[in-house]
C-alpha cells in the first residue's frame, strides 16, 4: 500500500504568514481552506521550526500570536528562547503572552536570566517586580512612620530606574514636605520621590504599585499633586513623547480631581492629533484611578467618542473598573451620574468668603441665584469684590458658567443610556430607581415625561409617570403608589395595550411635554404565540433583498458583519447576537432563518470568532430586543411583518 505524502507544512504555514502580512484577498480565502490550527497541533516541533526560521519579523509575530495565543501552545521554553533574537517587537509580544502566566514561565525566565544582555535583564526584572506586585501580600504593604518610608525607597531604589527619569527636571520635586510635618525646614529627601517616578517609568505593563500607594500619604498632598502638575506639563511643552508616557501614571493616580477634568480636552486634543496609542493608555489610566471624575470622562467617551476604538477602550476600562469595584457595569453608570453640587431639590449654597448665594437649578438648566444678604434675585452669580475671596468666587462662577454644556453632554449620555434600556429591558428596584432618577436633581429633569412600568417576571404590572410634585400618576390619571418590591424598567409599547398606550400619548400631549426619548412611538413587531416556542425565526423566510443595504443603519451601538452566507447584527445594549442566513442563486439574495446567540460581555465584532453555534430559545430574549433587530430588518430591507 502506497504511504500517503506528507504535506510541505513550511509551505502550508508560510502561505498562512503570507495571507495575513499582506492582507491579499485571493491568499486569505486559501488560507481559510488550510486547517492550521489542526496542523500546529499535530506538528509542533514542525510549527515551532518555521517559527525559529529565516522568515520576516511581521510572519514571525503572526505565528507567534498562531501558536501561543489562537492555539493556546505552552512549551514557553520555545517561545522564551526568542528573546535572544534582541528584537524589542517580539520582546513586546512575548510580554503579552505570558504576562498573565506568572507560574508557568518565571521559573524559564529566572533560568534564562543569565544568559541575556543587560537590556534584557532590566526588562526581566521589571516583569518580575509586576508580578510581585499583583500578589495579594503587595496589596498588604504598609509603612509605620518616615523612618520606614525612607529605609524602604533607600533599599528598593535602583539606578536602571531612574535612568527612565534623568529626563525630568529636579526642582519641582526637591521642595516637598511630609504630611502634617510642623518643620517647614524639612523636606521629603529627593530620592523618595525619584522612587515612585522611577518605578513606574521602568514599568513594562500598567499598574498601579502597591508600594507607591503606601508612599504617597507620608507626601504634603497639595504640594505633591503640584509637582506632578509642573512635571505633566514640562513632559507636554516637549512634545508629550509616547516614549515617555509612563508619566501619566502618577499624575492619574495620585492627581486631584481636578487635574482629572482637565485631561478632558487634553484627551480630545490628542485625539484629533491622530494619537491614539496616547488616548487609548490613558483611558486605561483613568480605569485603574477609578474615581469620579475618571469615571465620568470615561462614560462620556464611551458613549460620545468620535471613533469605535476610542468607544471600546473607554468601555473596557470602565468596565475592568466596575469589575473591581465588584458592579454591573450600568450600576456604576448610575452611581456616577453627576449632580454638579446640587442636592436632590436642585439646590446649593454657593460661598464667596464675605458673601453666600442660594443657587436653585431650574427645569430647563438655567439657574436662579439669591444673594442671601441682600434677598436679590438674578440669572448668574455676581462679580467677586475687594471684600471676597477671589479664588472661591471665581472657581465658582466658572463651574456655573460650564454646567449649560456639561449638561447637554450629560444630555446626550442618559438619552443614549435611556435608548438602551428601552431596548434591553434593564430594571432597577425601587430603591435604585429612586436614587438613580428622583434624587438626582438632572435626571429628574431629563427623564420628566418618561413612561416607566412595574413588571413581574418580564411582564408589565402596571404603568405610571414621575409628576414634579413627588407623587406618580397612571395613564388615567389616578395616583399611583409605588410597591416596595416594585421591579422596574422603561415600558416599551409592546407591553402596552393600544387603549393605555392611546392614553398616555394623550397626557403627554395635554400637557404639552416633549420626553427624551422618543419612547411611545418605538416601532413594534410582535412575536406570535408559535415563535416565542423556538429558537428560529422564519417570518422573512423566502424575501429577495439586496443585503448590503444593511450598512446604511449601522450605527454607533449597531455593528454588522457578512460572512459565510451569514449576516450578523451586534446591538451593544444587549449581550446577544442576531444571525441571519442568507442564499445566493442566480446573483439573487434571498433571506433564510434569523436566530440569537449569546455574547461574552465586551466580545467585539471585529475580532469575534463566527459562526456562534449555539441558539438561544427565543422566549430567554426580552421581546421588546427582538422587536428592535425585526425593526432594523424591516427597514433595511423593506419587508413587512
Amino acid at each position: 500500500m502506497k504511504k500517503k505524502q506528507q504535506p510541505d507544512l513550511a509551505a502550508l504555514f508560510d502561505t498562512y504568514c503570507e495571507a495575513y502580512s499582506t492582507s491579499d484577498w485571493e491568499l486569505l480565502n486559501t488560507a481559510r481552506e488550510i486547517p492550521i490550527d489542526e496542523l500546529i497541533r499535530k506538528n509542533k516541533q514542525a510549527a515551532y521550526d518555521y517559527l525559529y526560521s529565516d522568515i520576516p519579523l511581521k510572519k514571525k509575530l503572526i505565528w507567534l500570536d498562531k501558536l501561543f495565543s489562537d492555539c493556546g501552545l505552552q512549551d514557553y521554553g520555545q517561545l522564551l528562547e526568542l528573546l535572544k533574537e534582541n528584537s524589542k517587537l517580539i520582546r513586546r509580544k512575548i510580554e503579552k503572552i505570558i504576562l498573565n502566566k506568572e507560574k508557568k514561565t518565571r521559573p524559564l525566565l529566572e533560568q534564562l536570566y543569565p544568559e541575556l544582555d543587560e537590556e534584557l535583564r532590566n526588562w526581566s526584572r521589571q516583569l518580575f517586580k509586576y508580578w510581585d506586585n499583583s500578589h495579594a501580600s503587595a496589596a498588604k504593604i504598609r509603612f509605620r512612620n518616615k523612618k520606614a518610608v525612607l529605609d524602604y525607597c533607600s533599599e528598593h531604589i535602583e539606578l536602571y530606574c531612574t535612568q527612565q527619569i534623568a529626563w525630568l527636571p529636579q526642582k519641582p520635586y526637591t521642595r516637598i514636605h511630609w504630611a502634617n510635618e510642623t518643620d517647614v525646614d524639612e523636606f521629603v529627601p529627593r530620592h523618595v520621590i525619584r522612587y515612585i517616578l522611577s518605578e513606574y517609568a521602568s514599568l513594562v505593563q500598567v499598574t498601579r504599585l502597591h508600594a507607591c500607594d503606601a508612599i504617597v500619604p507620608f507626601l504634603d498632598e497639595k504640594e505633591w499633586q503640584a509637582a506632578l502638575e509642573e512635571l505633566y506639563q514640562y513632559w507636554l511643552s516637549d512634545g508629550a513623547e509616547a516614549g515617555r508616557r509612563m508619566l501619566l501614571l502618577p499624575y492619574c493616580f495620585y492627581g486631584g480631581e481636578e487635574q482629572i477634568a482637565r485631561l478632558a480636552p487634553r484627551i480630545k486634543a490628542w485625539s484629533k492629533a491622530a494619537r491614539k496609542q496616547l488616548v487609548r493608555f490613558t483611558m486605561k489610566l483613568l480605569g485603574l484611578k477609578a474615581s469620579p471624575n475618571a469615571l465620568i470622562l470615561l462614560n462620556e467617551w464611551m458613549e460620545t467618542a468620535p471613533s469605535g476604538t476610542y468607544k471600546r477602550s473607554a468601555w473596557e476600562a470602565f468596565r475592568q473598573a466596575a469589575v473591581r469595584k465588584r458592579l454591573p457595569v450600568e450600576v456604576l453608570a448610575d452611581q456616577i451620574i453627576p449632580t454638579f453640587g446640587f442636592d436632590r431639590l436642585g439646590e446649593k449654597v454657593v460661598d464667596y468668603g464675605t458673601r453666600t448665594f442660594h443657587v436653585t437649578l431650574l427645569p430647563g438648566f438655567t439657574v436662579s441665584v439669591l444673594d442671601i444678604e441682600k434677598q436679590k434675585v438674578s440669572k448668574s452669580l455676581p462679580a467677586p469684590t475687594k471684600r471676597d475671596d477671589r479664588e472661591k468666587a471665581e472657581k465658582a462662577r466658572a463651574e456655573l458658567a460650564g454646567l449649560k454644556k456639561q449638561v447637554k453632554t450629560q444630555t446626550n449620555i442618559q438619552r443614549k443610556r435611556l435608548e438602551q434600556a428601552l431596548k434591553n429591558g434593564r430594571s432597577w428596584s425601587k430603591n435604585s430607581w429612586l436614587a438613580t432618577f428622583i434624587e438626582n436633581p438632572v435626571m429628574r429633569y431629563l427623564a420628566k415625561g418618561l413612561i416607566w412600568g412595574v413588571y413581574k417576571e418580564r411582564k408589565l404590572q402596571n404603568s405610571f409617570r414621575y409628576m414634579e410634585d413627588g407623587t406618580f400618576t397612571t395613564a388615567y390619571e389616578e395616583e399611583f403608589i409605588l410597591p416596595d418590591d416594585a421591579v422596574i424598567s422603561l415600558v416599551h409599547p409592546i407591553d402596552l395595550t393600544v387603549e393605555i398606550l392611546a392614553r398616555w400619548k394623550e397626557q403627554l400631549d395635554d400637557y404639552e411635554i416633549v420626553p427624551l426619548i422618543p419612547q411611545l412611538n418605538t416601532p413594534v413587531h410582535p412575536l406570535k404565540e408559535e415563535e416565542k416556542q423556538g429558537d428560529t425565526l422564519f417570518r422573512y423566510s423566502g424575501k429577495k433583498v439586496y443585503i448590503s443595504n444593511i450598512y446604511d443603519f449601522e450605527t454607533a451601538d449597531v455593528t454588522t458583519r457578512m460572512e459565510n452566507n451569514i449576516l450578523y447584527i451586534l446591538d451593544r445594549s444587549f449581550n446577544v447576537m442576531a444571525q441571519l442566513s442568507y442564499i445566493i442563486e442566480g446573483g439573487n439574495c434571498h433571506l433564510n432563518e434569523l436566530y440569537f446567540s449569546a455574547l461574552e460581555e465586551g466580545e467585539d465584532i471585529n475580532t469575534i470568532r463566527l459562526p456562534k453555534e449555539e441558539r438561544l430559545p427565543i422566549s430567554s430574549i426580552p421581546e421588546r430586543f427582538v422587536s428592535s433587530i425585526l425593526d432594523i430588518l424591516v427597514k433595511a430591507f423593506s419587508l413587512e411583518d
